[in-house]
């Protein structure tokens, strides 16, 4: 993995509790769609962060991080961030990147701040031409932590081939939308998972119940994809 030190572009609040981060790294850096960085606190402790965006001319990468004051790990990634105006981050890391090769229908589905792992595909395969179908479950707790949901609807509305679900586990009574656990949406959207491609995001607990559940839809295995099942 190529260590880099970026500069911090951006630092912006984009929900309660939700950071949007743009770092602009001293050096060109190459990663795929869905692959992450580590951010190096120390040498022996790097830190993951998703990868929101594809390499672009820019050469910036986006980060979107969930940090309150009980989540310290990442409090103090962004106070860093704040104070040294500067990190230092390796990258590439993470084998859940696109397929691109594949023609298999895909299905994106990103918990909270997963979003941004679910987006870099997103967005590298709107810029290929979106070629096959693409169903993107974005599931939060709240409705106010879909902090790009406009984005996503008008995406979905300009391009036939995506659809776009936001689940919210706790709406309230403004909530038009689908509600509950994100994989059991999915699963109740889908008579049988076999021949999709999946893309999983989130807390290793929601990646694997949502593994195990997908198994008696029949997604096959060498179809499933997320980082956590590197480690669950």
């Amino acid at each position: 993995m190529q260590k880099v030190t970026c500069s911090v572009e951006a630092l912006e609040e984009m929900a309660e509790t939700l950071w949007y981060v743009r770092l602009k790294p001293e050096l060109p850096v190459d990663f795929l769609p869905g692959q992450y960085l580590l951010v190096v606190m120390a040498d022996d402790d790097k830190r993951p962060f998703s990868i929101a965006n594809t390499v672009s001319e820019e050469g910036v990468l986006e980060l979107h991080i969930g940090a309150g004051p009980d989540n310290t790990y990442a409090m103090q990634v962004l106070k860093r961030m704040q104070d040294q105006g500067q990190i230092e981050v390796q990258l590439p890391a993470g084998k859940a990147y696109l397929r691109d090769e594949s023609r298999h229908p895909v299905i994106l589905m990103a918990g909270g701040t997963g979003f941004a792992y679910t987006r870099s595909i997103l967005q590298q395969m709107l810029a290929d031409g979106l070629h096959r179908p693409v169903f993107l479950y974005w599931g939060v707790r709240f409705e106010q932590q879909l902090y790009a949901d406009r984005e996503m609807a008008a995406l979905a509305a300009e391009h036939q081939q995506l659809t776009y679900v936001p689940v919210v586990q706790n709406g309230d009574e403004h909530w038009q939308g689908r509600t509950g656990m994100v994989h059991e949406v999915i699963m109740d959207d889908f008579p049988s998972l076999a021949g999709y491609d999946i893309y999983v995001a989130g807390r290793f607990e929601m990646a694997g119940v949502a593994r195990e559940a997908f198994k008696e839809k029949g997604v096959e295995a060498d179809h499933l994809f997320g980082d956590a099942y590197e480690f669950i």
